[in-house]
C-alpha cells in the first residue's frame, strides 16, 4: 500500500506520478479488487459448496458454511459500496459561507506538515481556508475533512465521512477470507495433491460430478483467499492501531507536539470515527450518534464534563475559581457537541474568531507604529548632540 498517501498534501511524495497516471492506476486497482472479490464469492458457493463438499460426502456442512460465509461477505460488499460511493468529507458549503461571513476575523495559518489544532489553514491548491485536520487530495481535486489517504482499492479518498466504512470493509473482507480458508483448507490440501498427480480413489472424478476445471478453479480461489488475507492483515495492522490512537496515516508523521485529539481511551478514540458506542458500530451505516461534524472535534475527556455547570455563559466566569480558562473553553465546546447547539457558535469558539473590538484593537496596533514614524519623520533623535537634522 505504498501509494495510499501519495495523493495527499502533507503525505507521501506524489511527484513521481502525474495525477492522470494516479487516476488510471486507481481505476485499474479498483477493477481488479472487484473482480477478485466476486470471484471469491462465486468459487466458494458454486464450486466448493455446490460441487466439492457433496463429492467428498460433507453435504451436512453446506448450510452452515453458506450462511457463515455469505453473511460476512455481504457485509464486506455493503461496506465496499459505502466506502466507494460515499462523500469522503468534502469541505461543506456552510463552512465556506462561514469563512465569507466572518472575513478577516478568522485567523488563518499557513499549512504545515505538523499538528495545527484549532487553526484554519490556507490550502495551497484551493487557496481557500479549510478546517483543522483537512488535507487536499490531488486525485479528488478537493480538500477532505480528516483525510487519511486516497485508497486505490476503493478508488476514493478515506476521510471523515467514510473512514468507518473503510475500516469495516477491511475487517469483513479479512474475516470472509479467513472463513473461506478455514472451512475449505482440508479440501484445498487434498485437491492440490490431485492437481500435481497424486491419486485419490475416493474422489469421484468425471461423469459430471467433479471435473478437472473445478479443481483448478477451486485452487485459484484458495490462492486469492490467502493473498487477500495476507494483504488485509498487513493493512489492518496499520490502520486499526492508528484509529485506536485517533490518528490518520498523514498525522502519524507529525512530531511537533503530542496528539492534541487523543481522548485518553481506545473507545473514545474509535468514537471519533464510529460515533458513540452502539450497534451501528458493526454495520456500514453513518454513525447514529456522531460526536463531531468534521469541522470541530470534542476536546479530550469531553464525556466527563457533565458534572460541571450546565449554564453555558456561566462557564466564562473563571474569576470565581470554579474552573480555569482552558477548562471553561473545553467545556463550552463539549457542551455544544453534546447538546447540539448552533454549530457555527462552536466554530467561532474553536477557531478563536475575533470580535469587532479585537479587530479594531489590532488595526490600531498596526496603525500606531506607522503614525509614530510619520510624526517622527525629519526630527531625528533628540538625544543626539548637534542639530538633530536628518543626514543623507
Amino acid at each position: 500500500m505504498a501509494q495510499q498517501g501519495a495523493a495527499a498534501e502533507g503525505g507521501c511524495n506524489a511527484e513521481t506520478m502525474t495525477p492522470r497516471a494516479l487516476y488510471w492506476a486507481s481505476q485499474a486497482t479498483m477493477c481488479v479488487s472487484i473482480l477478485v472479490f466476486f470471484y471469491e464469492c462465486f468459487a466458494y458457493n458454486m464450486i466448493f459448496l455446490r460441487r466439492i463438499l457433496p463429492a467428498v460426502g460433507k453435504d451436512a456442512l453446506v448450510p452452515a458454511f453458506r450462511v457463515l460465509f455469505n453473511v460476512v461477505w455481504a457485509l464486506g460488499l455493503w461496506s465496499y459500496h459505502q466506502a466507494h460511493w460515499s462523500d469522503p468529507g468534502a469541505v461543506p458549503p456552510r463552512w465556506r459561507q462561514f469563512v465569507r461571513t466572518v472575513g478577516e476575523a478568522l485567523p488563518i495559518a499557513p499549512a504545515r506538515p505538523e499538528w495545527q489544532p484549532a487553526k484554519a489553514t490556507l490550502c495551497k491548491k484551493c487557496q481557500v481556508p479549510r478546517p483543522e485536520r483537512a488535507h487536499h487530495c490531488v486525485l479528488c481535486g478537493m480538500c477532505v475533512l480528516r483525510m487519511d489517504h486516497h485508497c486505490p482499492w476503493i478508488n476514493n479518498c478515506v476521510g471523515f465521512h467514510n473512514h468507518k466504512f473503510f475500516l469495516l470493509l477491511g475487517i469483513y473482507t479479512w474475516l470472509a477470507s479467513l472463513v473461506a480458508l478455514g472451512t475449505s483448507l482440508p479440501e484445498l490440501w487434498r485437491l492440490a495433491g490431485v492437481a500435481v498427480g497424486v491419486e485419490d480413489e475416493e474422489l469421484p472424478m468425471g461423469s459430471g460430478v467433479l471435473e478437472l476445471w473445478d479443481i483448478y478453479a477451486f485452487l485459484l480461489f484458495g490462492l486469492f483467499a490467502f493473498l487477500i488475507a495476507l494483504l488485509l492483515t498487513s493493512l489492518l495492522s496499520t490502520h486499526v492501531p492508528l484509529a485506536l490512537r485517533n490518528l490518520t496515516t498523514i498525522e502519524d508523521f507529525y512530531e511537533n507536539m503530542p496528539n492534541p485529539f487523543e481522548q485518553g481511551s481506545r473507545t473514545g478514540n474509535l468514537a471519533q470515527v464510529f460515533g458513540q458506542p452502539g450497534f451501528d458500530w458493526v454495520i456500514p451505516v453513518k454513525p447514529w450518534r456522531p460526536i463531531s461534524d468534521g469541522i470541530t472535534y470534542p476536546p479530550p475527556g469531553w464525556q466527563k464534563t457533565g458534572d460541571l455547570s450546565r449554564d453555558f455563559e456561566a462557564l466564562t466566569l473563571v474569576e470565581g475559581g470554579v474552573c480555569t480558562e482552558e477548562q471553561a473553553y473545553n467545556t463550552r465546546v463539549a457542551l455544544l457537541h453534546e447538546e447540539g447547539a448552533d454549530v457555527e457558535r462552536a466554530w467561532r469558539l474553536r477557531y478563536k474568531v475575533r470580535t469587532p473590538e479585537e479587530l479594531k484593537a489590532m488595526k490600531e496596533e498596526k496603525l500606531s507604529p506607522f503614525m509614530a514614524q510619520f510624526w517622527a519623520c525629519g526630527r531625528g533623535n533628540s538625544n543626539r548632540t548637534g542639530t538633530g537634522r536628518l543626514t543623507a
